[in-house]
């Protein structure tokens, strides 16, 4: 696919992308329950490796949403046995793997995925204001 959007640049950026991401996989809910499934808040982290390779015009490629997958659900898996971050937030959960989704994709390193986590995690409060105004 061409139609991919360029990768953010600063923190704030990925705040911003982040927050599309995560109403445009909350816009989910509704399929889902109309499927018979019972979705929230609180699931939507397990749709944002797949959100990550839709904004990164990546749809399609089974490698690359594997990859962005093991990458995002294994590291939540390894950070939640620990106890690290708040990942019982669902924004903070969504937001955690849709950064380490494009670490598994390649597009971001380790220590930029921490810097824009640390950035999101301090600005947690004001993220979940504006998306709750939306």
């Amino acid at each position: 696919m061409t139609d991919s959007r360029p990768l953010a640049t600063t923190s704030e950026g990925w705040v911003i992308e982040m927050m599309d991401a995560y109403e445009d996989a909350k816009a989910a809910i509704p399929f889902a329950e109309a499927a018979g499934k019972t979705m929230s808040e609180a699931d939507l982290f397990h749709i944002a490796p797949l959100v990550c390779v839709k904004f990164r015009g990546l749809i399609g490629s089974e490698e690359s949403l594997t990859n962005a997958r093991d990458a995002a659900i294994g590291s939540y898996i390894a950070n939640q046995d620990a106890g690290n971050r708040n990942l019982n937030d669902p924004i903070m959960a969504f937001a955690f793997c849709y950064i380490l989704a494009h670490y598994g994709l390649g597009l971001l390193n380790d220590e930029k995925c921490q810097e824009t986590l640390q950035f999101i995690e301090t600005n947690l409060a004001k993220i979940k204001s504006a998306l709750t105004a939306q």
